[in-house]
């Protein structure tokens, strides 16, 4: 079920049937999508290829490397997707100073610490949401991270959310997804699983 639940003061509420939490994390958790942007186009620039804003949100949400080989595809990239991937990170250390927590998301973690579980399931993969989630001091607040890495199938397929809820041992349809994403949504609702777009609450 897609939720829009707020309280009188615009925040996301948390429904009373809900045992566990996993969260999306490029966009949901953290405003992370300029620095990737950045860090895209440094890399794709080296081989004379320019994209816009509008271009590279619209691929948002797909897992790195199917990214990067939509990327290669339609500007007909002589690189391998994983090559590509690789220059990426490398350009994304200098923008680490960019990203920032989304504070309605953030507000909904501290008031459940310690008493629901909590999970990541994002399509980045494992090195760039370890490193992202350290940078950013909030990778203690959850119990396991699902990745890229982690699954065969991606979002909108359900398996990331699916296994984000066996990780934390509570059943999908106990657990609420945050998301940003048409993907992640589509995702969430595939797992039998409640979903909010937080998008609304922070736009």
């Amino acid at each position: 079920m897609l939720l829009n639940d707020v309280n009188q003061y615009n925040t996301i509420t948390v429904p009373a049937h809900i045992k566990g939490l996993i969260f999306d994390m490029d966009g949901t958790l953290i405003n992370s999508l300029p620095a990737h942007y950045e860090a895209w186009s440094e890399a794709c620039s080296l081989y004379g290829v320019a994209f816009s804003f509008d271009f590279f949100a619209a691929l948002t949400g797909r897992p790195v490397l199917e990214l990067s080989k939509d990327i290669i595809t339609t500007f007909n990239m002589n690189i391998s997707p994983i090559r590509l991937v690789e220059m990426k990170e490398q350009f994304i250390e200098k923008n680490l100073n960019k990203i920032e927590l989304i504070r309605p998301v953030m507000q909904i973690i501290e008031a459940c610490n310690g008493k629901l579980p909590m999970a990541v399931g994002t399509g980045a993969s494992k090195k760039t949401a370890t490193r992202l989630l350290s940078e950013t001091g909030i990778i203690n607040q959850f119990e396991s991270i699902i990745t890229s890495d982690d699954v065969e199938h991606y979002k909108p397929h359900p398996d990331t959310f699916l296994k984000a809820a066996q990780a934390i041992n509570i059943a999908p349809e106990a657990c609420l997804v945050f998301e940003d994403g048409q993907l992640g949504i589509e995702a969430a609702l595939a797992a039998g699983m409640d979903v909010i777009d937080v998008k609304p609450f922070y736009d």
